[in-house]
């Protein structure tokens, strides 16, 4: 009769050991911080009647004035956007987009900039409002703002249309 009793003690004591090291690590894993901190805006390409469009040829973009690395899409073929972070410390960012055989055209995306605060452990974010946007006019027609809020959502920012269908 005795048997059945430790046998249930001892899955009790089994079951209460595992529960209090399951708490234990997540008592020490327990900020729950955003792994990537870098909110980016979304791009699209289209053409002059507002299909989506891939550019099928050699494109790479760069950030003008960045400190560091300031390739954004690099001699990428059949793109059909990108996403990229806009500046903490600026207004107004710059984008050049380099086309095959030296061709370029220039994004010029003004933004407001909204320090969104996450918490004590994982600090703060900054979260972007778009006001404007303009193109130079090589193959790009024109630099339509969809969605102007630029955070963690993964919403379509910006929409550039080409000239060629």
């Amino acid at each position: 009769m005795k048997r059945p009793i430790t046998l249930l003690l001892s899955a009790v004591a089994t079951l209460v050991v595992i529960v209090a090291v399951s708490l234990v690590l997540k008592g020490c894993g327990g900020v729950d911080c955003t792994i990537n901190n870098t909110v980016t805006a979304t791009l699209n390409f289209y053409s002059l009647s507002g299909v989506p469009v891939a550019y099928t040829d050699t494109l790479t973009v760069t950030v003008v004035g960045a400190k560091g690395d300031s390739v954004v899409l690099n001699r990428k073929t059949k793109a059909t956007g990108f996403t990229f972070p806009l500046g903490y410390t600026s207004e107004c960012d710059t984008f050049v987009l380099h086309y095959r055989g030296g061709w370029t055209d220039s994004l010029f995306l003004w933004h407001e900039n909204h320090p969104y605060f996450i918490s004590l452990d994982c600090g703060t974010a900054m979260f972007h409002t778009l006001t404007r946007a303009e193109c130079t006019h090589t193959f790009l027609h024109q630099a339509v703002i969809a969605e102007p809020e630029i955070n963690y959502d993964g919403k379509e920012n910006i929409k550039l249309h080409f000239f060629a269908e």
